[in-house]
């Protein structure tokens, strides 16, 4: 960029937005865990599994990896049926664990930071002994201009985004799960009100799993590919931030899909600018821990206060 130009302009904010929106689906999942007083580690362990597999099936040509030694080739499937393919996959394998760890949470009385810790470590040690940690290079160049075509320059990633945030809106505030997920959260106890405890916190996981599956699968077109086990990592932290910044409390209940949003933004514009400003990529933690630090203290803050 050069020095002294504008960071508001068009092109930027379409470029934030585009780079937002798979985010957007791992934030979105993980809220509704956070408003459960919980938490999902794994997260970025889930997005190099579902970029890994869905490379593996949308790759262009026979696969320059294997799985456990077998190299895959789709080249005589129709795309459309392998774009299908991937996205069903991603989100069964996603879903997969996260019901894993929500039987445990839910199940056991287990706190999720154990759960999906031991969720992270599995998935990750899975995937790269089972690929020996390559990367599967490109997927199918006609993909992304099949799913998420730019129309006059605008980057229709966004609208799936949007979708994601409509359909998170009404299940939290329109369906009986999403009352009895406020419910859970602001009291654990609630099964005395004949809410049952077990069924939402793991249907929390499941919708969680599905984001995250759909979220991997999205991030894959965007990226054209390039799935490896190592991708993702540290978006755990980035999705957890964004929720807390948009004010999702960690004590439970209280949250809003909106500044779910909103705390998205803030963190990808924050990295977006940091980047084309030339700032270190190491002092760019710096700022993010700052912001978090602040977030949380004013949480803290207003919990003690209504204390």
């Amino acid at each position: 960029m050069i020095k002294g130009a504008p960071l508001l302009t068009y092109n930027n904010v379409l470029n934030v937005l585009q780079q937002a929106s798979p985010k957007m689906f791992l934030a979105l999942g993980v809220a509704g865990l956070i408003l459960l007083a919980g938490t999902d580690l794994s997260i970025g362990r889930m997005v190099g599994m579902g970029m890994t597999t869905a490379t593996i099936i949308m790759h262009q040509g026979i696969n320059t990896g294997g799985v456990f030694g077998h190299i895959f080739d789709f080249t005589s499937t129709p795309i459309i049926v392998r774009v299908i393919l991937s996205l069903v996959i991603c989100i069964l394998l996603c879903t997969f664990f996260t019901m894993i760890a929500g039987f445990f949470t839910a199940k056991f009385k287990m706190h999720p930071f154990i759960s999906t810790m031991a969720n992270m470590l599995v998935i990750f040690g899975l995937v790269t002994y089972a690929t020996k940690g390559v990367s599967f290079g490109a997927i199918e160049p006609t993909i992304p201009n099949m799913i998420i075509p730019k129309i006059n320059g605008f980057p229709t990633i966004i609208i799936w985004a949007a979708a994601a945030v409509f359909i998170v809106w009404f299940i939290w505030n329109k369906t009986t799960f999403g009352k009895n997920l406020y419910a859970v959260g602001g009291n654990a106890e609630a099964s005395v009100s004949g809410i049952s405890v077990f069924a939402v916190t793991v249907g929390a996981f499941i919708l969680a799993g599905i984001l995250y599956g759909f979220g991997s699968w999205l991030e894959c077109i965007r990226m054209v590919g390039s799935g490896s086990a190592a991708y993702g990592q540290g978006w755990e932290m980035d999705a957890i931030a964004a929720c807390v910044v948009g004010g999702v409390s960690f004590t439970g209940g209280i949250g809003k899909i909106s500044g779910v949003v909103v705390g998205v933004f803030i963190f990808t514009a924050l990295t977006y600018s940091l980047t084309i400003l030339g700032i270190d990529t190491n002092l760019q933690f710096i700022f993010e821990g700052i912001i978090i630090l602040a977030a949380v203290t004013l949480d803290c803050l207003k919990y003690v206060q209504k204390k």
